[in-house]
């Protein structure tokens, strides 16, 4: 896991002011640096310079060292349904996320959004689709998701919902890993009036591990249910 010091160590070298990175690293949670290295930590905030412009969206798409795989960040003002807006725009796209972050910022009521994205049909990533990709967040960002993706419930499936302080709680779901499953957790959870603050959705063999620290009262069991596709009354296995 990237530490707050060799993060700063890095942006010593960047153009982003120290009192910028100061204030988006202050009480850096752990859900967001888990996994990562140094670099990809302060790649997120070196995004975050200059500050965003009242209404600026920023979209980045990269090549990623992984062969056939995109590194995309999403940098916007947070809002209700903004992770399901993004990562509906990327399951539409029929990419598959093999991982990913959320981090927000309510004091500048800033929201950024990672992924590693991978086409499931193998087509080529060349310029012009990487533009056309960030077209398609862009709109999504913006005008709001282009209805439900595809997806599948299917089973066995773990929930547990953890209360932290604040009133939020910690999401922590085990499931399938299959296409459009962040989707579904992030759609399911703005359904039920939870702002995710920090996400981490990460593989585990044939399973995803995915935490969120959202702002609502989520219900384990009926998140459960959904990513199932059982009744809810269904007792849990």
């Amino acid at each position: 896991m990237a530490t707050v010091d060799e993060v700063r160590g890095v942006l010593a070298f960047s153009r982003v002011p120290r009192e910028l990175s100061d204030e988006l690293l202050d009480d850096a949670p752990e859900l967001w640096l888990r996994g990562e290295s140094p670099d990809v930590i302060a790649g997120d905030v070196a995004l975050c310079h200059p500050p965003l412009a009242t209404k600026e969206l920023r979209v980045w798409c990269a090549p990623a060292l992984i062969a056939g795989a995109l590194r995309v960040s999403v940098l916007a003002y947070d809002r209700p349904g903004l992770l399901a807006a993004t990562t509906g725009a990327l399951a539409h796209a029929g990419l598959s996320v093999i991982q990913a972050a959320a981090m927000t910022w309510p004091s500048r009521h800033w929201a950024l959004q990672r992924a590693l994205v991978a086409d499931a049909k193998a087509r080529s990533t060349r310029p012009v689709e990487r533009d056309l990709l960030c077209a398609q967040l862009r709109a999504a960002v913006r005008d709001g998701p282009m209805g439900d993706a595809r997806f599948a419930p299917t089973g066995p499936v773990q929930v547990e919902a953890t209360p932290a302080p604040g009133g939020r709680h910690v999401l922590r779901v085990l499931a399938p890993d299959r296409p459009g499953l962040l989707w579904a957790i992030s759609a399911w959870l703005e359904r039920s009036n939870c702002n995710v603050l920090v996400a981490r959705a990460t593989p585990a063999g044939l399973q995803a591990d995915d935490s969120f620290l959202v702002d609502g009262q989520p219900n384990a069991d009926e998140l459960w249910a959904y990513l199932s596709d059982v009744a809810p009354a269904a007792t849990r296995r």
